[in-house]
C-alpha cells in the first residue's frame, strides 16, 4: 500500500499547461537541436526548449541558409543564440531522436543541448492546411540567461543589461498574415521572412 504525502508544488501545477503558451521572456535550456530542410531546399535548425519552470516549447525553427547557400535572417538569430550560449562552433552529429512515429534518424547539434539560455518567444498565428487557425512560436531574440544581456551587449563588453526590457516592452503576438496582399507588400514580406516553413 502506498502512503501519500501532500506536495504543494505538485498541487499548484494541477490543471496548468505543460507548454509555453504566451509571448514573453523565458529562461531555460535547449533539450534538442536538429537540422531541418524545407521543401524548397532551405536549411535550418529546429529547437526544443524547456523553461526553468518545466514548461516546454517545441518546433522552434530558425531558417539559416536558402537553397543557394545564401544566409537568411535566421542565421543572425542563430549567431546571437550561440553568443548568448557561449558557443563558437556547432558541429553536426548523426543521431536518433524520438519522432512522432517512434525512433528516427536525424542530424543533431549536441553542443547546444543543456546550455542555459534566455529566449524572447513570440507567438505567431498561422493557417493550417485544413483552414483552421493554429499558432507556433518564434525565437524573437536570445539573451544570456545569467546576466540578461543581449548578444550585442556581450560583444561590446557591457556590464549592465539595458536592452532586454526595451525589446520586451515592444514584443507582441504576431497575428495571421493575410495571403491576399498586393504584390509589392508580398515582396516586402518575403524579404523580411525569406524562408517560410509553412508554404
Amino acid at each position: 500500500m502506498r502512503k501519500y504525502e501532500f506536495n504543494e508544488e505538485s498541487a499548484r501545477q494541477a490543471g496548468a499547461s505543460n507548454y509555453i503558451d504566451a509571448t514573453g521572456k523565458y529562461k531555460g535550456a535547449f533539450t534538442q537541436a536538429k537540422q531541418i530542410i524545407s521543401k524548397k531546399g532551405s536549411e535550418g535548425i529546429e529547437f526544443s526548449f524547456e523553461a526553468d519552470d518545466g514548461r516546454t516549447a517545441n518546433y522552434l525553427q530558425l531558417w539559416t541558409f536558402d537553397v543557394d547557400g545564401k544566409p537568411l535572417y535566421g542565421k543572425k538569430v542563430l549567431d546571437a543564440v550561440m553568443c548568448c550560449a557561449r558557443i563558437k562552433t556547432l558541429t553536426p552529429q548523426k543521431g536518433t531522436i524520438q519522432g512522432k512515429n517512434g525512433q528516427e534518424d536525424a542530424i543533431l547539434f549536441p553542443g547546444l543541448q543543456g546550455r542555459p539560455i534566455g529566449l524572447l518567444l513570440q507567438r505567431e498565428e498561422y493557417q493550417k492546411n485544413n483552414g483552421d487557425l493554429g499558432y507556433k512560436f518564434n525565437i524573437y531574440a536570445p539573451f544570456h540567461a545569467e546576466t540578461e544581456m543581449m548578444a550585442v551587449e556581450l560583444l561590446d563588453g557591457k556590464t549592465v543589461p539595458e536592452m532586454l526590457p526595451k525589446v520586451l516592452e515592444g514584443l507582441q503576438d504576431k497575428p495571421l498574415q493575410s495571403r491576399s496582399r498586393p504584390a509589392a507588400a508580398s515582396q516586402h514580406a518575403q524579404s523580411e521572412n525569406p524562408a517560410d516553413p509553412w508554404d
